[in-house]
């Protein structure tokens, strides 16, 4: 069976068992595994900030692991909660470049997933290229920061 199908049909069986009514699509770019689904249950998936989807991320990949004997990078969304949540994450960094420039201060972001850091990693390395960030900690303690380079 190939990977797509593998994938599709795994959360679709580990979706079915949160929601009823919804559609899926898998897709792969970059190496990623995409899995997109539609319905209008989101708030089951999705959960409170964002807390559901990470868990149900990281139970797809711990399955995808076991029947695949590697890591597959997968990024789960839902009625594309992940542009809104990179649009959120573009206006948050923004903001805090322009109290970087006014203060000068570093500026300390908590409580962000891996995918969060990323995107906002990768915000700050396109768009200011007078700032730089970087993330210390671990686990539930990591936080991501924003200086002048």
């Amino acid at each position: 069976m190939k990977k797509i199908e593998t994938i599709k049909k795994e959360s679709e069986e580990l979706i079915k068992k949160m929601i009823d009514d919804f559609t899926l699509e898998v897709f792969e770019e970059n190496n990623v595994f995409y899995v997109n689904i539609k319905t209008k249950e989101a708030s089951a998936i999705i959960g409170r900030y964002g807390e559901t989807i990470r868990s149900l991320q990281k139970i797809l990949e711990v399955i995808l692991y076991k029947i695949f004997g590697q890591s597959i990078e997968i990024l789960v969304n839902v009625n594309d909660f992940r542009q809104k949540q990179k649009e959120k994450l573009e206006d948050l960094v923004e903001s805090l470049a322009k109290k970087i420039e006014e203060t000068g201060e570093e500026q300390t972001i908590n409580n962000l997933s891996s995918y969060e850091r990323k995107i906002i990693h990768q915000l700050v390395a396109a768009q200011y290229p007078n700032l730089t960030s970087y993330s210390t900690g671990e686990g539930k303690q990591r936080k991501l920061i924003i200086t002048k380079k």
